[in-house]
C-alpha cells in the first residue's frame, strides 16, 4: 500500500516533522505526575505519570452538532482522522504522499481500521458505578453508546460520511499492524478503493489498572490514509509484513533474526537526519535513534512493554533502535499502529531513498513486522518472509 496521508494527536507532537525529530532522538518534556480516581468503586486513587490530556482540535470540516456526546478517545480520532483524509484539491501538500486518489469523493468505498484497548473503557465503568449506586432511570443515557468498544472506528466512519466497512482490533500491541494488514484485504479483495487505518489511547483509572510501573501512560491518537500501490508511484510504501508466534523463552534472540532477516537486500544507502536536526550530529552507534548513523540505513522502531527487550535489540549494534513505550508511552493495542506511523514520519522528513522496520512484540511471544520504505528504497525479496506472511496489499495468500 503507500500512504496518501498522515493525522496526529500526540502529547507534544505538532505535525509530521516533529515526530520524525522526536524518533531521531529529540526528547519529550518529563511527564508529570496525575491523580486518577474512580468514585463510588474500591479502586483507590493511583498516582501516576502521564502527559497532559492531548486536546482534540477538531479540524473546521468536521465540526458540528453532537459532538459533546462524543468520549474523548472518539473525538482524537476523529481529529487525527479528518487530518490523514484531507486532500486539497490539484497537488498534494508535501511531496511524500501519494499523488493517487488524493480526492476523497471520487476514490469510492472507504473502510476503517481502528486499533484501541481503551476505547468506550471508562464509559463502561461508569454505567456499572451508576447501574450499582443510582436509582433505575438515573444514568445518563448517553453514556451506553460511548462505552462500546468500536467507537472510534464508527464515530470516524459515520461523522466523514465513509461508506466503506468498520473494523476495530484489540488486544496488544500487535492489534496495530494488524489493522493495517487487514485494510490491505479489504482493499485487495475490492471491498474498499481506499481505507483510514488508525489507533488510539485515553486514560482513566480503570486503563492504568494493568499498566506496567516504569511506563508512562499513553494517551493520543494516529492515523494513516492508505491506497494501494502503483508502480513507479512516488510515495512513502507500506511493504512486506510478517506475523508470526516467537518462544517466550528466548524473546531477544528470536527478535533479533526476525528484525536481521526482515532487512532489504541490497540497501547500502546511509539516510540522513530529519528536516530540522543538526548537519553535523554524529549518534554513538549503540546509542543512536533510527536512522542517520554509522549503523546503517534501516532503522528499527519497535513497540512492546518489555523494556529489556528492547535494550536488548539496541544492544545488538548492527541498527539503530527507538522503542516508543519509553518515549510516547504505553498506547496498548495502538501500539504497533503508531510504531508504523512513526516509522512513516520519519521516511517522509529523510532524505529518499529511506527504510524502516516497525516490529511490535507482545510479552507471550506473538510478533508483527512491517517494512516501511520512501519511494527509491530497496525492498525486500519474497524469500525471507517465508509461507506465513505477504506483501501489504496483496491478496489470496496466507498471513
Amino acid at each position: 500500500m503507500v500512504v496518501r496521508g498522515l493525522g496526529l494527536r500526540l502529547p507534544g507532537v505538532a505535525d509530521v516533522a516533529e515526530l520524525a525529530r522526536l524518533v531521531d532522538g529529540a526528547p519529550l518534556p518529563p511527564a508529570p505526575v496525575r491523580r486518577f480516581e474512580a468514585p463510588e468503586t474500591d479502586l483507590g486513587p493511583l498516582d501516576r505519570r502521564t502527559h497532559a490530556p492531548v486536546p482534540p482540535r477538531l479540524p473546521a470540516a468536521v465540526a458540528g452538532r453532537g459532538l459533546r456526546v462524543l468520549p474523548p478517545e472518539s473525538l482524537l480520532a476523529l481529529a487525527a482522522a479528518a487530518d490523514a483524509d484531507a486532500a486539497p484539491a490539484g497537488e498534494p501538500p508535501d511531496p511524500w504522499l501519494a499523488t493517487s486518489l488524493v480526492d476523497p469523493v471520487e476514490a469510492g468505498p472507504a473502510a476503517v481500521l481502528w486499533a484501541s484497548s481503551t476505547a468506550g473503557l471508562a464509559e463502561y465503568g461508569t454505567i456499572c458505578v451508576e447501574a450499582a449506586t443510582l436509582d433505575p432511570g438515573l444514568s445518563n443515557p448517553s453514556i451506553g453508546p460511548a462505552s462500546a468498544f468500536n467507537g472510534p472506528a464508527a464515530t470516524v466512519s459515520i461523522r466523514l460520511g465513509l461508506d466503506g466497512p468498520n473494523e476495530t482490533t484489540t488486544g496488544g500491541t500487535t492489534a496495530g499492524l494488524s489493522a493495517l494488514v487487514e485494510a490491505a484485504r479489504l482493499l485487495g479483495d475490492g471491498a474498499a478503493a481506499r481505507a483510514l487505518v488508525g489507533g488510539s489511547a485515553t486514560v482513566s483509572r480503570w486503563s492504568l489498572a494493568g499498566l506496567a510501573d516504569e511506563y508512562v501512560a499513553a494517551e493520543g491518537a494516529a492515523c494513516l490514509a492508505v491506497s494501494p500501490y502503483r508502480d513507479g508511484e512516488p510515495g512513502i510504501r507500506l511493504g512486506r509484513f510478517r506475523r508470526t508466534s516467537l518462544d517466550p523463552s528466548d524473546l531477544a534472540a528470536q527478535c533479533r533474526a526476525l528484525v536481521r532477516a526482515a532487512r532489504p537486500a541490497g540497501s547500502g544507502r546511509v539516510a540522513g537526519p530529519p528536516a530540522g536536526a543538526p548537519s553535523d550530529r554524529r549518534a554513538p552507534e549503540r546509542a543512536a535513534p533510527v536512522g542517520g548513523t554509522p549503523a546503517g540505513p534501516v532503522g528499527t522502531i519497535v513497540s512492546t512493554v518489555d523494556t529489556e527487550l528492547a535494550e536488548a535489540l539496541a544492544d545488538d549494534g548492527t541498527r539503530p533502535v527507538w522503542h516508543l513505550e519509553s518515549s510516547l508511552g504505553d498506547f496498548g493495542a495502538a501500539g504497533g499502529l503508531l510504531a508504523a506511523a512513526c516509522a512513516v514520519a520519519y521516511c517522509a522528513s529523510a532524505p529518499a531513498p529511506t527504510s524502516l522496520l516497525a516490529l511490535a512484540i507482545e510479552p507471550s511471544g506473538n510478533a508483527a513486522i512491517l517494512e516501511v520504505s520512501s519511494w527509491g528504497a530497496p525492498t525486500s525479496s519474497s524469500g525471507w518472509w517465508g509461507e506465513r506472511s505477504r506483501p501489504v496489499g496483496a491478496s489470496g495468500s496466507r498471513t
